[in-house]
C-alpha cells in the first residue's frame, strides 16, 4: 500500500513538474513574440498583419472547396492534426491541390519579402522565438 502511493505520489510530481515546464516554455515564447512585435516598424506591423489577413481569407476560400467527406475529416477531433492534415491531403482535388500550391507560394514570397525588411536586431529576435517553437514542438 506504502508502495502504491509512493508510485502515485511520484507520478503526480512528474506531471506537474512537466505541467510548469510547458507553461514556462509557453510564456518564454510570448514575450519573445511581444518583443519582436515592438521592435518592428510601423510598415512592418502592417505587413506582418496583413498576412495574417491573407492567410485568413485563404483558409476560408479553401475550406469552402471541401466536400461532405473532407468536412466529416477536418472537423474530427478524435484524430491527431497532423492524422486530420494528411488524411484530407490525400482526398483533395486537383484544384485543391493547386490551391494549395498557389497559397504556399504567394505566402512564401511575403515571408521573404518581409525578412528581407527586417534589421540584424529584428532577425536575431525572430531566430530566438523559432528556435523555442521548435524546441518546443521536439518535446
Amino acid at each position: 500500500m506504502k508502495s502504491v502511493l509512493t508510485a502515485i505520489m511520484a507520478m503526480f510530481i512528474g506531471v506537474f513538474s512537466l505541467s510548469a515546464q510547458s507553461d514556462d516554455d509557453h510564456r518564454g515564447r510570448k514575450e519573445l513574440k511581444k518583443e519582436f512585435y515592438q521592435s518592428l516598424s510601423e510598415d512592418q506591423k502592417i505587413e506582418l498583419d496583413n498576412q495574417k489577413q491573407l492567410r485568413k481569407q485563404q483558409k476560408a476560400a479553401f475550406e469552402a472547396t471541401f466536400s461532405e467527406e473532407q468536412l466529416k475529416i477536418a472537423n474530427d477531433k478524435s484524430i491527431a492534426k497532423r492524422e486530420r492534415r494528411k488524411a484530407l491531403r490525400s482526398t483533395f482535388s486537383e484544384e485543391q491541390r493547386e490551391m494549395s500550391q498557389n497559397h504556399m507560394t504567394v505566402m512564401k514570397d511575403r515571408k521573404e519579402k518581409f525578412n528581407a525588411s527586417l534589421n540584424e536586431e529584428q532577425l536575431a529576435l525572430q531566430e530566438q522565438f523559432k528556435k523555442r517553437k521548435r524546441h518546443s514542438k521536439d518535446n
